[in-house]
């Protein structure tokens, strides 16, 4: 009887052993399988995360540069090529803005949304940022800054929507032809005496965004440009136009060797079709403090260095 009683307070020792084993078995598997699930809903949330990324920076890309800009990776002809591994400056200052608006008028006298162009500058730096704003950019994707290092050979695309902020970074092959001529020299000329330059005639004088510019007309078989420039001041506005030179709206539209000066307004009529491009400058902000912070944007690879 004795032996009995001992057996079975054993068996009950081992039971209460036991139990607690086995729930903590099943909490180590429902916490395996809570992990997992958690794993697979994170992978699934960074897939979507990296396919919204994608349409957006596609969109963009087709909004300034034109079609070919699939998976964030730039077309054929263009001078960039997608490269995560692109060296960047930790922070991009800048203390002038211009803005311009570019609308293109067709024949019909009909035109499509405008396209602002604030083109951000700092004095003595290697670097401009153009922030780009139309219609179909505000229809298809968030915000877009583009940052051209002329220092570090880069172009940059900053994004920011409602998902975050995020970056793509990409070799620029021609920064170095602007980087050596940061600095412009005006030519010694006196231009309130000057009616003929280079192909262009003199046409008058007015004011544009506060500033006094001089106007000048030039022709050929297709195209007759009218272009107004400013001397009181040019805040590097040529490396900005260089920078954006590969942008749809700019690209074949900024005639070469016009009068010395910072370019204000200009409109260009296509003789064959009738169709006009206008660019204005519509404000200059000398007092602006704006900071953009690659940590606070970092790098997609949505594909490898072409």
């Amino acid at each position: 009887m004795r032996t009995t009683v001992i057996r079975l307070f054993f068996i009950y020792g081992l039971f209460l052993i036991a139990t607690p084993s086995e729930g903590q078995i099943l909490k180590r598997l429902q916490q395996k399988a809570e992990n997992a699930l958690e794993k697979k809903v994170e992978e699934k949330i960074d897939r979507e995360m990296e396919k919204a990324a994608e349409r957006m920076v596609e969109n963009s890309w087709d909004a300034v540069f034109g079609g070919g800009g699939e998976g964030g990776k730039a077309g054929a002809g263009m001078p960039f090529s997608l490269n995560s591994d692109v060296t960047t400056e930790d922070q991009y200052q800048f203390d002038i803005i211009t803005t311009m608006e570019i609308e293109n008028i067709k024949a019909n006298g009909k035109s499509d949304p405008p396209m602002s162009m604030e083109m951000h500058f700092r004095e003595g730096a290697q670097y401009t940022g153009t922030k780009f704003t139309s219609e179909e950019m505000k229809k298809n994707q968030g915000d877009m800054f583009i940052i051209y290092d002329f220092k570090n050979s880069a172009m940059i695309m900053l994004m920011g929507s409602e998902e975050g902020k995020f970056s793509f970074a990409y070799d620029w092959t021609e920064a170095l032809e602007y980087a050596e001529n940061m600095e412009e020299n005006e030519e010694e000329v006196n231009w309130d005496e000057v009616n003929e330059w280079e192909g262009y005639t003199k046409i008058g004088s007015k004011n544009i965004a506060g500033y006094s510019c001089d106007g000048y007309i030039t022709e050929n078989e297709d195209t007759k440009t009218e272009i107004w420039v400013t001397r009181e001041e040019t805040f590097g506005m040529e490396n900005m136009f260089g920078a954006n030179a590969n942008a749809k709206q700019m690209k074949g539209k900024i005639p070469e060797n016009y009068p010395y000066g910072m370019f204000m307004e200009m409109t260009m009529e296509n003789k064959g079709d009738g169709e006009k491009t206008i660019m204005r400058v519509t404000d200059i902000n000398k007092n602006a403090n704006v900071s953009y912070n690659m940590s606070d944007y970092p790098k997609m690879a949505l594909g490898a260095k072409n």
